[in-house]
This record gives C-alpha cells, structure tokens and sequence, in this order.
C-alpha cells in the first residue's frame, strides 16, 4: 500500500465481517467508538457474533480505498452509505456515554 491515510498504525487491528471478506460485501457502515477507540467497519447484512472479524486497518484499506475519507472521523462517531459508490454520511452515535459524559465535562 503506498499510501495510508489513517493517523492510526497500519497494523492496528479492527473488527469487519465474514461477509466483507468472504463475499465482497461492500462496507456501509463504520464506527469508531469513544469508550475504547475500537474501529468497526460492516455490510448492510444482519450479523452474529460468529460473522466477527478480526483484521487490520491497513489490509481492510487495500480492501477499500474509499475508507480513506473516513481517516480523521473522530472517536464516538459513524459514517454510512447506501452502496460503494455513495457518499459516507457522518454523524455522532447517539449511544456513546463515555462521549457525552466527556462534553458535559467541558
């Protein structure tokens, strides 16, 4: 890969599903969460815990360059799109304590 745009190391591992990797699911949804700055990076099927992939950032990007426009989505937030060809829409995830705990303190 010569270029990646995560500040995160390539090597850092993150969570996908069997239906990414085994079925060229394309990834419509994305996570990042605040309480423990996990990544999470899924289709638009319903999954298990037994669809739970372990794989790292940079292997998922060579998967997807598009994620790369997700590379400074801050912790505590989501991105989604209908397809791989639409537009990531970002917002907070509205469950995140830990990040609204956080911004009641500042």
């Amino acid at each position: 890969m010569s270029y990646y745009p995560f500040s995160e190391r390539s090597g850092m591992l993150v969570f996908t599903c069997t239906h990414v990797l085994e079925d060229n699911k394309p990834i419509t949804f994305v996570t990042h969460h605040f309480d423990d700055n996990n990544w999470q990076f899924s289709c638009s099927s319903t999954h298990t815990d037994a669809d739970a992939v372990i794989i790292t950032i940079g292997e998922l990007c060579e998967l997807d360059p598009s994620l790369e426009e997700l590379c400074d989505m801050p912790v505590g937030h989501f991105a989604k799109r209908k397809n791989k060809n639409a537009k990531w829409i970002i917002a907070r995830l509205p469950d995140e304590k830990a990040y609204v705990k956080a911004n009641q303190q500042n």
